[in-house]
């Protein structure tokens, strides 16, 4: 039989133990593959307007945020190669907010499975290139927008991988968008 005492110290060792194989996952900088798109311009730089104001927002929670995604885009994707004008990537939105939803509380609650959480990750960018030699603008906008549902009772690992892949979902979603309209609106600009 066991004693009490045995019970004390087994019950927090086995809580312990459960924790101890949530590993920590690693995660690396988005890259993108294939050719930048090569600007005939002399600079191109990254203006953050984006300031995260009110409750529920996870941006400093994400190990690559919507900011961190986008900065990594613009380095692979774009490529200033001129002698003047320039290129700004102003950055409107780059939020990812987190809305907890209605479960069901009590007894009955313990033994549900319930989504818990939504988090909602947002890009907003505004390209703007200028090139007063040649008398030339453009500009153009992209928005995209994802979100997730998470378990009530999500892990800490469970939750960084998802922050994670819906920061991934929300470039290649802005990628896939921004890469055709520079395209077209920046055809005068593109080398």
């Amino acid at each position: 039989m066991i004693s009490r005492r045995e019970l004390l110290v087994a019950v927090p060792a086995l809580g312990l133990a459960a924790c101890s194989h949530d590993p920590a996952p690693s995660f690396p900088a988005f890259r993108f593959e294939g050719s930048p798109l090569l600007f005939n311009l002399a600079d191109i730089s990254i203006d953050n307007r984006f300031s995260p104001l009110g409750e529920g927002h996870l941006e400093a929670d994400f190990d690559v945020s919507p900011e961190t995604a986008l900065e990594n885009w613009v380095g692979d994707r774009l490529q200033a190669a001129g002698s003047s004008g320039r290129l700004v990537v102003t950055v409107t939105d780059a939020s990812a907010v987190q809305e907890r939803l209605s479960t069901t509380n009590g007894v009955e609650g313990l033994f549900r499975d319930e989504q818990g959480f939504k988090i909602t990750v947002r890009l907003g960018v505004d390209f703007v290139a200028d090139d007063p030699g040649r008398l030339s603008t453009a500009r153009t906008h992209v928005e995209v927008e994802k979100f997730k549902t998470l378990a009530k009772d999500v892990s800490f690992t469970e939750r960084r991988q998802a922050y994670y892949s819906l920061s991934r979902s929300l470039i290649d979603d802005f990628d896939a968008k921004a890469v055709p309209a520079l395209r077209q609106h920046f055809r005068l600009f593109l080398g």
